[in-house]
């Protein structure tokens, strides 16, 4: 009987030992992914991301899909992927909009070849990036596509976008803040408050 508590014992301080062990392991990863990793003063790494299944969907035309929105934070650093219909020279009729709105604007999308049918649906990407210290016009907040066109469009059964958020910095609705437009005697505030 005493032989089985030593043995229990010793199994228990075993166990003890190796979680603290494991336990250390894992802080020094942690660590060093922070200094593998660095990123600018003021801003948080994440590493969101959104799918957008778009198939058996319809865009009428003039109108727009508001897809992200981080406010009050900025998109310091992201990426989108867009599969969408296009024509024979690989133009997609939909706009990819960034920006903060209501000051959003179409984003000059690359074409991934490779992965491309022209005049089919075309895979398009292009990297997010905010200006520290910009206007409202240098910071993205939001993210939406466009069908600028008079026709509705109809998505394909794989058209998608992927949004990935890697890096936000606090301060959106800063940016907005004294941003007036005067047009035609009226103020138009884009505040967000």
């Amino acid at each position: 009987m005493k032989q089985t508590t030593i043995a229990q014992r010793l199994l228990l301080i075993g166990t003890m030992l190796s979680t603290l062990f494991l336990l250390n392991n894992l802080n020094m990863a942690n660590a060093q992914t922070e200094t593998e990793a660095p990123h600018s003063e003021g801003t948080n790494v994440v590493r969101d991301s959104a799918v957008v299944l778009l198939g058996g969907r319809t865009l009428p035309g003039n109108d727009f899909i508001h897809l992200y929105d981080t406010t009050p934070f900025i998109i310091m650093n992201g990426h989108v992927a867009a599969k969408l219909p296009c024509n024979d020279n690989s133009e997609s009729p939909v706009n990819v909009l960034t920006g903060s709105a209501p000051n959003l604007t179409p984003t000059e999308l690359e074409l991934v070849a490779p992965l491309s049918s022209p005049g089919e649906v075309c895979l398009y990407h292009v990297d997010l990036e905010s200006m520290r210290g910009g206007n409202a016009s240098d910071i993205i907040t939001d993210i939406a596509i466009q069908n600028p066109t008079e026709d509705a469009i109809e998505f394909g059964p794989t058209d998608t976008v992927v949004i990935g958020v890697n890096e936000i910095m606090k301060g959106a609705h800063e940016s907005h803040e004294g941003d007036v437009e005067e047009t035609e005697g009226t103020t138009n505030a884009t505040s967000s408050e």
